[in-house]
């Protein structure tokens, strides 16, 4: 009966790990942007949204201040990858009971909730591979639509040879 005892507990480490990690996607939200180009390190330039989503889900939505949509992508995918940790870890102990029963009925049990354990870490896993799909989906469509409002009219100001000002207006079609 250690499985039923743990549930409370385990519901609390849950409630727990949202509140904590909702304190840091807020944390996260408030610090100063990365608005000084001059303050990026050469890595930090090389790496683009897409990338920056394909490494860590969410990172890149972040680095496109879309910050509610970062935060759902990391949050789920967390979510999802503490559930595969805590299903593998408790069908782990229910097999290990399992081959230490001394009844067939516990055996039968025991196996019943070890197979249990394995699906729901197997659903998790799919749904963690889902969520990283949908990040990568929503930041490809993110810096697309904004090429292509980019490379439509754009005016720059810059500064030439001697300091000398210029102005330039291209348009793309």
């Amino acid at each position: 009966m250690k499985v039923c005892g743990r549930r409370r507990p385990l519901a609390a480490r849950r409630v727990f790990f949202l509140i904590l990690l909702s304190f840091i996607v807020a944390l996260a939200a408030r610090t100063p942007g990365l608005a000084d180009e001059k303050e990026k390190t050469d890595q930090e330039r090389s790496l683009g949204p897409l990338e920056k989503s394909l490494i860590v889900p969410g990172w890149g939505q972040f680095a496109e201040k879309r910050f509610v949509e970062g935060a759902a992508f990391l949050g789920a995918e967390l979510f999802c990858l503490a559930e595969i940790f805590l299903s593998n870890h408790h069908g782990n102990e229910n097999y290990s009971l399992y081959k230490q029963a001394a009844t067939t009925e516990d055996a039968v049990r025991y196996r019943q909730l070890t197979e249990k354990y394995d699906t729901r870490r197997n659903q998790f896993l799919l749904a963690a591979a889902a969520v990283w799909a949908a990040n990568l989906v929503d930041i490809y469509l993110i810096v697309r639509h904004k090429a292509k409002k980019e490379s439509a009219f754009q005016i720059r100001i810059g500064r030439g040879e001697h300091q000398k000002i210029f102005i330039m207006a291209s348009y793309g079609f």
